[in-house]
């Protein structure tokens, strides 16, 4: 169970939606600026895998420490883009 919740995290949840944004812009090739969902897309879903394998890295793949910093920085985006811009 511990290896599942070290994959499963924060993070990898927000590479996930990068995915389905990019699958999302992928079926529905004749919408206007449909390039932005294939832009955002990816950089959203290798910055965040990326991002999640480097804090697992540093933290010596200690799940609880993972799941506690990856859960800052994704609320800390949330408030970000939620309400201040």
């Amino acid at each position: 169970m511990s290896r599942l919740f070290s994959y499963v995290t924060p993070l990898m949840i927000v590479s996930l939606m990068g995915v389905i944004m990019i699958l999302y812009g992928l079926m529905q090739l004749g919408r206007e600026n449909n390039i932005l969902q294939f832009i955002f897309g990816i950089s959203i879903a290798l910055g965040a895998a990326g991002f999640h394998f480097l804090i697992r890295r540093v933290l010596h793949q200690h799940t609880l420490n993972i799941w506690i910093v990856e859960a800052i920085i994704v609320a800390a985006l949330w408030y970000q883009f939620m309400y201040v811009w």
